[in-house]
């Protein structure tokens, strides 16, 4: 249940993100679940292997770097959701950089409100460590 409402709280963070970036654009909240997908997916595959390339900028920048990452991807996303039909437009790279920070703020915040901590982590005692000799 907590992943479909962080899709849900991705999605808010992306109308969020929309009203507030200039050149970000958007269509129905349907379109936005979906590219709340379309960006976990990205952000998993394109988003991992760019960071894993550029481990030396991000060491050296204290992982700030990171946030320039997470707007290619943002941007990427929006170029994918157009080719797909959706109505989620992205106009450029800065559009991108900010449309992400104030998105994953948003549904990081959103998170922190209403999913508890203790439903992040599965109820029950800890597994026992079996010694082999």
């Amino acid at each position: 249940m907590s992943v479909l409402l962080r899709f849900v709280f991705s999605a808010i963070g992306l109308l969020v993100a929309c009203s507030v970036v200039k050149g970000l654009g958007h269509g129905s909240f349907l379109d936005l679940l979906i590219v709340a997908v379309i960006l976990a997916a990205l952000n998993t595959t394109v988003g991992s292997f760019l960071k894993l390339i550029a481990l030396v900028p991000m060491a050296c920048s204290f992982g700030c770097f990171s946030l320039v990452i997470n707007g290619l991807v943002f941007w990427l996303a929006g170029a994918l959701s157009a080719k797909l039909g959706l109505t989620f437009t992205v106009s450029g790279f800065w559009a991108g950089f900010f449309g992400a920070l104030v998105s994953s703020v948003v549904a990081s915040v959103l998170g922190a409100i209403f999913i508890p901590k203790d439903r992040q982590r599965p109820q029950g005692p800890a597994p026992s460590i079996k010694v082999v000799n």
